[in-house]
């Protein structure tokens, strides 16, 4: 695998500022950036016995050539010393960049793309990233203002996942010279009988104590010799995962989830988690698979 961030355009307000994190995360990371516009070209129809001839490809090609050839002066005026190429596809951009992650080290995709209703379902093409590009995906969100400082926030469960979620938060930590906030809910059971307080205290305090030792253990696991001197703070909290890691990240500069957490169904789906921290975070979200 290259060390090769990827991003993907569509010529809106969002891919702008999904160009310019690739940029900064290329540079982070001593990466090449390459551009990817996918030209999905729509097929002749026969409609109601009229022949309707889809576009002309020369007229698609000149419309991504001037959209890539944009993105890649705003690198430039960035980052001058950036390795950056572009590359239009034909295909659905799912697919174009589906296929582009088996070679790259992290996809950059905005939150919703031209034609996505604002504030409404989380995009096709980021979402279907999220669970089947060969790579961990950062998709970032329509806020103005993205944060430069603060801390890695990262929601950690006793799954394989949130292992590999907190080993990514840990690595990312490294290169931009902060902290992790490793975040792990839980739930005391409801329970179908009144129990004295005393009991239900004890019981919310073993909740507690195994959020806890989960946190501690996916650390034992996640650590590397190049993340040893990284601060975490482990918090754990009682409350639904998704609530709890955007409770926690009102200040951080990325959040990191697990592609899946417990109970998922492996590549069909979102787990729920990540889709709702995706659908609501006002900052970019890396979602992060299990390593290929």
């Amino acid at each position: 695998m290259s060390n090769k961030i990827v991003v993907g355009i569509d010529g809106s307000t969002i891919s702008e500022r999904a160009v310019e994190f690739a940029a900064d995360e290329a540079e982070l990371h001593g990466a090449q950036l390459e551009i990817i516009y996918a030209i999905a070209v729509p097929t002749d129809v026969d409609f109601y016995g009229v022949t309707i001839a889809g576009p002309q490809i020369e007229a698609l090609q000149h419309y991504a050539d001037e959209l890539l050839a944009t993105a890649a002066n705003t690198v430039r005026e960035r980052h001058p010393d950036l390795v950056c190429t572009t590359n239009s596809v034909i295909g659905s951009p799912t697919w174009v960049l589906i296929n582009a992650s088996e070679d790259a080290t992290a996809i950059v995709v905005g939150r919703r793309g031209l034609g996505a209703v604002k504030s409404a379902v989380l995009g096709s093409v980021s979402s279907r990233l999220a669970t089947e590009a060969s790579c961990p995906v950062f998709v970032i969100s329509e806020d103005e203002q993205r944060p430069t400082s603060g801390p890695i926030v990262v929601g950690v469960d006793d799954s394989e996942f949130g292992t590999a979620a907190l080993s990514f938060a840990l690595a990312q930590a490294a290169a931009r010279k902060t902290s992790v906030r490793a975040v792990s809910a839980y739930r005391t059971p409801a329970l179908a009988i009144p129990i004295e307080p005393e009991l239900m205290a004890e019981l919310r305090q073993s909740e507690a104590a195994e959020a806890e030792r989960i946190v501690t253990q996916a650390l034992e696991r996640a650590r590397t010799d190049e993340s040893a001197s990284v601060e975490v703070e482990k918090v754990t909290v009682e409350d639904a995962p998704a609530n709890a890691i955007l409770t926690q990240a009102k200040d951080a500069q990325l959040i990191v989830v697990g592609s899946h957490g417990k109970g998922f169904v492996k590549r069909l789906l979102l787990g729920s988690v990540s889709r709702q921290v995706l659908h609501e975070a006002d900052r970019p979200v890396a979602v992060v698979d299990l390593p290929h």
